[in-house]
C-alpha cells in the first residue's frame, strides 16, 4: 500500500463480502437444509406481521422457534425487515409518478416455499478460526440449538488471504454471514468491515470523471496540474438494457393475467441480474482508477435531476429505473476499500457542452458535435465528452476557480468495451485487463 505522508485524510468504514465454498467435515447436511427452511418460515412470518403493523420487538417474540438458534432468528428478522424497507422506498417513489397504473411494486411474498439463506452473527451462529497446522479456515455453524456442523472453507486464494487477515487483525471486524446452497454446493458469504484513511478529494493529482446512462459508463482521467488526458474508457452495457426491457415485458404480461408468483420470481431475477452487472462495472471503474497515482473518482450529482426527467411513461420508466445511486454506492465502497476518494459535481449540461472549448454543442445519439468553428473538436463520443466535463468541473471545484479554464485540445481516441447480458465482454475478458487496455496515453 502506498502511504501519502503529507495528505489530509479521514477515517471511513467499508464493508465487503467474501464468498467461499463449504467442505463439510462433520455434522449432518440435513441440519443446514432444515435451518434454511425455518429461515423461510421466519421471513414469511416477519413480512406478514410487519404488514399488520407489528414492531420489531413484537415480531421477534412471535416468530420464536424452539428448534432455531435465537441469534440466528434475530438476524433473519433483520434481513426480512430490510427487504420490507426497500419495498416501502420503491412504493413511495412509484406513488409520486405521473403514470401509477404501470409497474406497481409488489410487496414481499408471505407464502413463498423453499429454503432461504441462513443469516448468522459471528461467534454466535457461526465461528471462523485459522488452523495453525494446515492454514485452513475452519468453520463451525450452529444451525440448531446444541447442533454443530464443522467445515473448512475453499475459495479464491486472494479471498482466503483476506479472510485470514480479517481473523487475525484487530483492525478488521468479521460480521454476519449467509449460508446459501447452489447447484449442490453450500456457500458461505462472510462480511468484513474495516476503517480506511481515505485522502480528501482536494489532495488528488488525477481527476476521473464518470458519466453513466442507460447504455454506457464513460471514464476519463485528467492530470490536475497539466489538464492533459491520461486515459479514457467507455464501457458499453447495452445488452443489459435489452434484458431489463425483456423482464419488464414478461412481468407486465404476468400482472395482466394474475400470475403474481411468476411476476415476483422474475422481479427477483431482474434485480439479481442488475446487481451482478453493476458489481462488474463498478469493479472495472475502480481498477481503472487504481492505475493513476492519487486519484479521485467523480460522479454527477443526480439529486433533483431524476425528478425533472418527464418524457412520458415509457421513457420515464427507462430513465427512472436506472440504478444511478446503486452504481455510485458500489463504486464508492469498492474505492474506499482501496483508499480512493469519491466526489460529486453539478450534473447540468455535461453531455451538451464541448469538453475542449466549453461551448454548447449538439448531441445526436452517441455523437457530439461542437458548434464552435474555432474549436479543434469536430466530433467526439458523447458520453466520453460528458465524462471530461465532469472531471473539468471537479478541478474547478477543488481549485476554487469558477472560470471555464479549458484547452483547445482534442481528446485521444476512445476505447469501447462491450459487456453483454451473459457477462461476456469483447476482449479483454477480465475487469482488470479491461481497465488496463482501456487506457490510452495522451502523447
Amino acid at each position: 500500500m502506498t502511504v501519502w505522508n503529507d495528505y489530509q485524510s479521514m477515517g471511513e468504514e467499508a464493508t465487503k463480502t467474501i464468498q467461499a465454498r463449504l467442505h463439510i467435515a462433520s455434522g449432518e447436511r440435513s441440519w443446514l437444509h432444515d435451518a434454511r427452511l425455518t429461515s423461510r418460515e421466519i421471513f414469511n412470518d416477519t413480512i406478514r406481521l410487519k404488514r399488520q403493523g407489528n414492531n420489531r420487538t413484537e415480531i421477534q417474540r412471535e416468530v420464536d422457534r424452539d428448534d432455531f438458534l435465537r441469534n440466528n432468528k434475530c438476524a433473519v428478522v433483520g434481513k426480512a425487515l430490510q427487504t420490507w424497507d426497500s419495498y416501502q422506498s420503491l412504493k413511495e417513489w412509484w406513488e409520486n409518478q405521473d403514470d401509477p397504473d404501470r409497474g406497481k411494486p409488489t410487496p414481499p411474498s408471505t407464502d413463498k416455499s423453499g429454503a432461504y439463506p441462513l443469516v448468522m452473527a459471528h461467534t454466535e451462529g457461526y465461528r471462523l478460526t485459522v488452523d495453525d497446522d494446515t492454514n485452513r479456515i475452519q468453520v463451525r455453524i450452529s444451525p440448531k440449538p446444541y447442533k454443530k456442523v464443522k467445515e473448512h472453507l475453499r475459495g479464491e486464494p486472494n479471498a482466503m488471504d483476506e479472510l485470514r487477515d480479517a481473523l487475525t487483525s484487530d483492525e478488521v471486524d468479521v460480521g454476519q454471514a449467509e449460508l446459501l446452497y447452489r447447484d449442490g454446493v453450500y456457500y458461505l458469504h462472510v462480511t468484513v468491515t474495516r476503517e480506511f484513511d481515505v485522502p480528501d478529494p482536494d489532495t488528488a493529482d488525477t481527476v476521473i470523471g464518470v458519466d453513466i446512462n442507460e447504455r454506457n459508463v464513460a471514464l476519463t482521467a485528467l492530470n490536475r496540474e497539466t489538464m492533459r488526458t491520461k486515459g479514457t474508457l467507455v464501457l458499453d452495457y447495452g445488452r443489459v438494457k435489452q434484458e431489463r426491457q425483456r423482464y419488464h415485458t414478461i412481468t407486465t404480461r404476468c400482472q395482466e393475467h394474475g400470475k403474481a408468483s411468476i411476476h415476483r420470481k422474475l422481479g427477483d431475477k431482474e434485480q439479481r441480474f442488475t446487481e451482478w452487472v453493476l458489481h462488474r462495472l463498478s469493479r472495472a471503474v475502480v481498477e481503472f482508477a487504481e492505475q493513476f497515482p492519487n486519484s479521485v473518482i467523480v460522479f454527477e450529482d443526480m439529486s433533483g435531476i431524476r425528478d425533472e426527467m418527464q418524457y412520458g411513461s415509457y421513457m420515464n420508466r427507462r430513465l427512472h429505473k436506472l440504478p444511478f445511486h446503486t452504481f455510485e454506492k458500489f463504486v464508492s465502497y469498492k474505492a474506499t476499500w482501496r483508499e480512493i476518494p469519491t466526489d460529486t459535481v453539478d450534473a447540468y449540461y455535461n453531455s451538451q457542452t464541448c469538453s475542449c472549448c466549453g461551448e454548447r454543442g449538439d448531441r445526436q445519439g452517441r455523437r457530439f458535435r461542437c458548434a464552435n468553428d474555432e474549436c479543434d473538436v469536430v466530433q467526439d463520443h458523447a458520453d466520453r465528452n460528458a465524462s471530461v466535463n465532469i472531471a473539468w468541473r471537479e478541478m474547478a471545484k477543488l481549485d476554487g476557480d469558477e472560470s471555464d479554464y479549458r484547452t483547445h485540445k482534442t481528446q485521444p481516441q476512445v476505447r469501447l468495451v462491450r459487456l453483454s447480458g451473459s457477462g461476456r465482454v469483447s476482449r479483454p475478458t477480465s475487469s482488470r485487463s479491461l481497465a488496463e487496455q482501456g487506457v490510452l496515453a495522451h502523447s
